[in-house]
């Protein structure tokens, strides 16, 4: 059966406020699926430098992105859309914050949508409208989709504060839209999606080495998941691209550092096949 992967990067949103949220897409998930609340992403705990590691599947010692500004890497390491891309799969990007347009070479995407409004709840929206206006559209493989309203509103109004609250509320909303055209397009049954975040934050930052920073969701859910699982082994935002490769049936890149999160999965990763 084929398989396709949905990767959902919900911007700042940290496990407990993931937790004090109303989010019945991604409870359902939860409830479904293999999670864990102790996720950890890298240091400096920023959105680039974190999607970065989370899409190429190094530390952020290897790509060398320490900031918000993209530069290019010294020793390039593919990411997953490359990978993916390189091996025959259809892919797609739809974001709406502009700087993670690098997280894929030129070349590498199907398909991309990108509005430069992570400053309300609308950005989110059309994300998730133009996401599911191409899934009535395209035969895809691997999606990437990204909502960053939810860390704008704790730049603005405070991480765990009540609009931030409802940001992860809305973001989940936007989800449970494009999960329901993944189902009305009967493709539930061959689709894996992970949804997780970049980073936390405290007060109105994020960026440093404490916990609320550092601590990410990280939720798996699919046909080749492990049902009602609460991992209970180290995942690192790096061990993403290896996972999905992985379920994808990728061979593995040589220089990807992250590990196949095999507790989280009904199959045998393929950690050897790793050329």
């Amino acid at each position: 059966m084929k398989r396709r992967t949905i990767l959902c990067s919900i911007d700042g949103m940290r496990p407990d406020g993931l937790q004090t949220a109303v989010t019945p897409t991604i409870d359902r998930l939860i409830r479904e699926g293999a999670s864990t609340m102790q996720a950890r992403t890298v240091m400096p705990s920023s959105t680039l430098p974190c999607h970065t590691s989370m899409l190429r599947g190094v530390d952020t010692s290897r790509h060398g992105i320490t900031s918000n500004t993209f530069h290019p890497i010294v020793r390039p390491v593919p990411s997953l859309f490359e990978w993916a891309k390189s091996h025959g799969k259809t892919t797609g990007m739809f974001y709406n914050w502009e700087q993670l347009r690098d997280l894929a070479d030129p070349g590498h995407l199907n398909y991309s949508v990108m509005t430069a409004d992570a400053h309300s709840p609308d950005g989110d929206r059309y994300i998730a409208e133009q996401t599911v206006a191409h899934l009535a559209r395209f035969d895809f493989d691997f999606l990437f989709v990204y909502f960053g309203w939810t860390d704008e509103c704790g730049h603005l109004h405070g991480w765990m504060s009540d609009p931030y609250i409802q940001a992860i509320s809305d973001a989940d909303a936007c989800l449970g839209k494009v999960l329901d055209a993944v189902q009305e397009a009967g493709r539930s049954e061959e689709t894996n999606v992970l949804v997780l975040s970049d980073h936390g934050g405290h007060g109105r930052s994020h960026g440093t080495d404490s916990p609320e920073d550092m601590t990410i969701p990280w939720v798996l859910h699919g046909p080749d998941v492990r049902p009602g699982h609460e991992i209970t082994g180290e995942v690192r935002i790096f061990d993403t691209c290896v996972t999905l490769a992985s379920l994808m049936d990728l061979p593995l890149v040589r220089e990807w550092e992250g590990k196949v999160v095999a507790e989280a999965l009904t199959k045998s990763p393929a950690e050897t096949s790793r050329p």
